[in-house]
């Protein structure tokens, strides 16, 4: 009996542990990045490093950054394989990036190969941030918008059903269920279940 309750409560633990990962990832995602730290290259926006690594430490304070690999490709780019790994909520998680940086040259040679190996560092350092810990979601257009229906939404639409014949008002449910029917396209639904109503 007490192995079940130790067992229980070891799944417990891990739920609880889950779900303070997803909630601290979609409270990191929903963060608007502000301007001042957006920067624009070749037309692309990216983000500071300085205010990348900012909110590593404020939201994943227990982090590290290792090199696993870097090689040259002949005289043109410098590519870099880095592994960040994070706590996160008590577990530990990881993840490898690869990024290159173009290296710089002039008729002498090269300009300075030190920045260039640490400019594809930080590339590779930022793609890492962004995909384990949700840094800069919005800028990456990595951010998932919560399109679900209000609870408030949902009440409106649930108290119209009963008006319905069934078979309507299993596919309306449906509907919400599977989020075909959700935020973006509210008013429409609820204009088209007034006219099936009236008539």
């Amino acid at each position: 009996m007490a192995k079940e309750n130790n067992l229980t409560t070891q799944n417990h633990d891990l739920i609880s542990m889950e779900e303070g990962v997803i909630s601290k990832h979609d409270k990191v995602s929903q963060m608007d990045t502000p301007s001042v730290y957006i920067k624009q290259q070749q037309g692309f926006d990216y983000v500071d490093e300085g205010y990348m690594r900012h909110l590593l430490n404020a939201h994943y304070p227990i982090w590290k950054w290792e090199i696993v690999k870097y090689e040259i490709l002949g005289d043109k780019v410098i590519i870099v394989h880095g592994k960040l790994t994070i706590m996160d909520n008590g577990i530990e998680r990881s993840f490898d990036a690869v990024d290159a940086h173009r290296i710089a040259s002039n008729q002498k040679g090269y300009v300075d190969i030190g920045n260039d190996l640490k400019s594809a560092n930080t590339d590779c350092f930022k793609v890492a941030v962004n995909r384990l810990c949700n840094v800069a979601d919005d800028v990456y257009r990595k951010r998932i918008e919560d399109i679900g229906l209000s609870a408030d939404q949902a009440k409106k639409i649930e108290s119209k059903l009963n008006k319905l014949d069934k078979e309507m008002a299993n596919k309306i449910e449906v509907g919400i269920k599977n989020m075909t029917i959700n935020a973006t396209n509210f008013n429409a639904t609820m204009r088209r279940i007034e006219s099936l109503i009236g008539d």
